[in-house]
């Protein structure tokens, strides 16, 4: 019977997966049915068209020991919250919905596991989805029994050899209940300790709003820019590696000291740009 069971899922997963995403204005459409026309048939819709998210993310996060079929239960019901609580903002629904299905799934493997070490700050559930598989990298590297492993995790993760020892052992304990208390004169919980670990699904919406603006000033902008300056916005300033003004001048013939009055003048606009569209930007 599990066996069956298990047969049905897989094809309905498939099934799932092959689905044809919804466009922006077929996604608006829905939206706007189900909230000025209550129109449950759209809310359903909704959820049916983004059943492939729920699928894509209990795929990525089935590696900490949580089977499959429950991270995509735990992620529906995030889904279905996405449905209720999501406004026409700038933000596509599948941007928001991806946030609350993440949510509901960590917060489950978290209860599943009940492995939350009880300290705060750079210790704590962060651990628990980044320790695993930087100590499975380090070992590859160095060796399983490499004292070097745990000095290499505490430079990563700025904490101490002890810190990483007693957490690597936690990860290898029986199940902690998350109602139990972190320390023996405070009634602070393990689950207590969850929430600031990621922002809410409001705060990331509103974040990724900020940055989908952001983005159209700077496209927008960029138009009037030549081929200096476009390459000073995509290669220096919105580069995850950034080329030198040295690079860059053996590029366009420029000296350093030209191309930095060149970079002062694009941030200038850009920030003219922003402080108009976006008041009060950070």
């Amino acid at each position: 019977m599990g066996r069956t069971d298990a047969t049905f899922f897989e094809r309905e997963c498939a099934r799932i997966a092959s689905q044809p995403p919804l466009s922006e204005e077929e996604e608006r459409g829905l939206v706007l049915r189900w909230h000025e026309e209550n129109d449950r048939s759209a809310a359903h819709a909704l959820v049916r068209a983004h059943l492939p998210v729920v699928l894509h993310l209990a795929n990525r996060y089935r590696g900490y020991g949580v089977a499959r079929e429950e991270l995509v239960a735990e992620g529906n019901v995030g889904l279905l919250r996405a449905v209720e609580k999501f406004e026409l903002r700038g933000v596509r629904f599948k941007t928001y919905a991806g946030y609350w299905v993440r949510a509901h799934m960590l917060s489950y493997v978290l209860r599943a596991n009940s492995i939350v070490a009880r300290a705060t700050g750079a210790v704590g559930a962060h651990f628990f989805f980044k320790l695993r598989a930087a100590r499975a990298r380090a070992e590859a590297l160095l060796g399983p029994r490499n004292d070097g492993v745990d000095e290499l995790l505490a430079r990563q993760f700025d904490v101490s050899v002890e810190q990483i020892r007693a957490h690597s052992a936690r990860l290898a304990m029986a199940d902690v209940s998350l109602d139990a208390k972190v320390s023996d004169d405070g009634d602070t919980t393990a689950l207590d300790l969850l929430a600031s670990e990621w922002m809410s699904p409001e705060e990331e919406a509103s974040v990724a709003q900020r940055d989908e603006l952001v983005h159209q000033v700077v496209e927008r902008v960029g138009r009037g820019f030549d081929a200096r300056e476009r390459a000073l916005v995509s290669q220096r300033l919105l580069a995850d590696e950034s080329l030198t003004l040295a690079e860059l001048g053996t590029r366009f013939r420029l000296s350093r000291e030209r191309l930095r009055q060149l970079e002062m003048g694009v941030k200038a606009r850009l920030r003219r740009a922003l402080e108009v569209d976006l008041p009060g930007l950070e």
